[in-house]
């Protein structure tokens, strides 16, 4: 192997890990404002657990769980030493039924997906009981 392409190897490695960390970065801001905008559309249903990073006097959090609760639907998230553990539960009469592990990507997906199930049915039933009423 020639010194140019040990060259071109190491600037590819390097390359990766500076993605890799930006792509950390990112997925931290997405799970804050994430759990910032469930928490403030969900109260009662959705519980966040952040943890102060930077000292004593840091401001600054890193979300540590999230844990969502929509009819038959659980879902949960928890920062892993790998990174971060995803689960979605069906659950019935209290009890889980099926619980699935999945990457972080599909679980916010799903997590989006059951919130505007969630919303919809909610609109739906807002109309019926007008209805009644009138």
């Amino acid at each position: 192997m020639s010194a140019d392409d040990q060259i071109e190897q190491g600037q590819a490695l390097d390359l990766a890990a500076a993605e890799l960390r930006a792509d950390s970065v990112d997925i931290e801001a997405l799970l804050a404002a994430l759990a910032v905008r469930l928490e403030q559309a969900l109260p009662g249903m959705v519980a966040v657990k952040r943890r102060r990073i930077g000292g004593f006097r840091s401001k600054e959090s890193e979300i540590q769980a999230i844990s969502l609760s929509l009819g038959d639907a659980r879902f949960a998230l928890q920062r892993s030493a790998a990174g971060f553990d995803c689960t979605r539960h069906a659950v019935v009469r209290g009890i889980t039924l099926k619980r699935e592990q999945c990457v972080l990507t599909d679980w916010i997906a799903d997590v989006i997906e059951a919130v505007a199930q969630t919303a919809a049915v909610g609109e739906q039933s807002r109309i019926a009981l007008e209805a009644l009423i009138r």
